[in-house]
């Protein structure tokens, strides 16, 4: 018996543990497969380190807006593809950002196309044709590590500056090695049945990439604990799915679950963040860009902001100096806006006894938290006038007792709402204005406080959203009596 077969790719050779297995009964094939398959995730293992160098460059690669591309042919492309598919639905991403080429095309994940495989020009094309560049990975699957479409398309990707990786089951080679920047090689060995890599070598091609998309989407933030919580919600299923996750992250009902989520805007995230930290669906969702989508980020970044509020402590500290990104700031600039509308929705129809109700006597009525609101407005455009005008501008201490002192003062108590509304509408437009086209690099720009050393532009607009935040939840409660 010539148990090379000739070839020695190992996934090619004959497997002399199963040599007469078609002599076996059915419970005994069973037990020959199974042991066999028992080795498969040892191979895996071992590959431990090169898996967890693939998981870092499709990070890279996403955080650039990149994708991650797997090209493979017949079982390798098919289980490149289903994994692919999986993404969405799991983890909420774009269909574009984790996709699966196949040789032969669509109609090879149904029925096979042989032939396909063997013309590494084939594989080149098909690179072309999804517009490979810098910022994509391109990961290569051929479990004998010999397929031309597969290397013609590493070959292709390689040349167009994309990151590259290769997944294989045999020995692929010096030469390999040297083209891609990754290349995972569980060795499991002949298979059951020689040359059957849709058996084990397919188990492992299975365990790698599910640990590649799985790994990768964890270290953008698509979980929180071991929850999924990035899934959308486009069946029965998913739907209760996503109502069970915000119950077991928070500990609510599923009828709070179902509220929070609707007012989330059924984001499973925003609505764990929401009922986490108590805040609104707009807060929540600053904070989880500021902390780039990681759930347990924003509720600690919630809760440091909640400790900050002591009047021993610093309420700008617990935010950073400078944006995360462009995009953050686009979601400041919209809670900064929607202030004047969301409390003229709050007190719309509400009598104007009660918006003048103080609910104690050294407490305000909504209308004198509405002049505050006015007063801190003119207050922060000052402060961000100053840093814009020169970097360095020095901040008196406010003494906030003599300053509310002038809101019980100020007449406010009796003027027409829509009269306090108007001017926070315009003491809003003020603040906001030298904002809208900042550059981003000045949003970083300090001042120094007396009290609290330097603050920078964006720390001093955070706080005025939690600031914000503060009085319209005092307002609601105010007007819902």
């Amino acid at each position: 018996m010539e148990d090379s077969l000739f070839d020695p790719r190992v996934t090619e050779q004959r497997n002399p543990r199963t040599a007469e297995i078609d002599l076996a009964g059915p419970l005994e094939i069973v037990d020959l497969i199974n042991a066999e398959d028992r080795s498969v995730p040892d191979a895996v293992r071992a590959e431990r380190e090169q898996i967890a160098r693939a998981i870092e460059i499709a990070v890279d690669c996403f955080k650039r807006g990149g994708r991650l591309i797997y090209v493979g042919a017949g079982t390798s492309g098919r289980l490149g593809v289903l994994d692919a598919t999986e993404c969405p639905p799991t983890f909420g991403v774009d269909p574009e950002m984790v996709q699966g080429i196949i040789a032969g095309g669509y109609a090879a994940l149904t029925r096979s196309q042989e032939g396909a495989e063997d013309r590494a020009e084939d594989g080149a094309t098909a690179v072309d044709d999804a517009k490979v560049g810098p910022d994509d990975f391109v990961f290569g699957i051929a479990t004998s590590s010999t397929t031309p479409y597969v290397r013609g398309a590493l070959a292709r990707a390689a040349e167009l500056g994309a990151r590259t990786g290769f997944l294989c089951c045999t020995e692929p080679g010096e030469e390999m090695r040297q083209l891609v920047d990754v290349c995972v090689v569980p060795l499991v060995g002949p298979e059951v049945i020689a040359g059957s890599t849709r058996m084990k070598a397919g188990t492992a091609t299975k365990l790698v990439l599910n640990s590649l998309t799985t790994g990768a989407m964890i270290r953008l933030g698509k979980v929180y604990g071991n929850l999924m919580v990035d899934l959308r919600a486009w069946s029965e299923k998913l739907v209760d799915r996503a109502q069970r996750i915000v119950m077991a992250a928070t500990g609510c009902s599923r009828e709070e679950a179902l509220e929070v989520i609707e007012a989330g805007g059924g984001s499973v995230k925003r609505a764990i963040v929401m009922k986490g930290a108590g805040l609104t669906s707009e807060l929540a969702e600053l904070y989880l860009a500021e902390s780039e989508g990681f759930v347990r980020r924003a509720l600690e970044l919630a809760e440091a902001v909640n400790s900050s509020e002591d009047p021993s402590g610093d309420p700008y500290g617990c935010y950073p100096a400078a944006p995360p990104s462009e995009e953050v700031l686009e979601v400041v600039r919209v809670a900064l806006r929607n202030l004047p509308k969301r409390i003229a929705e709050l007190t719309s129809g509400v009598p104007d006894a009660r918006l003048r109700k103080r609910p104690a006597q050294d407490k305000w009525c909504t209308n004198e938290h509405i002049e505050h609101l006015i007063d801190c407005d003119a207050l922060m455009a000052r402060r961000i006038e100053a840093i814009l005008a020169k970097q360095g501008a020095r901040f008196a201490d406010r003494d906030d007792e003599k300053e509310n002192r002038k809101v019980f003062e100020s007449g406010a108590r009796e003027a027409a709402v829509d009269a306090l509304l108007r001017r926070l509408t315009a003491s809003r437009s003020t603040l906001l204005a030298p904002l809208q086209a900042l550059p981003v690099q000045r949003w970083s720009e300090t001042g120094a406080h007396e009290r609290y050393g330097p603050i920078s532009v964006y720390q001093i607009v955070r706080q005025v959203i939690w600031h914000d935040y503060h009085h319209f939840l005092g307002i609601r409660r105010l007007v819902s009596g």
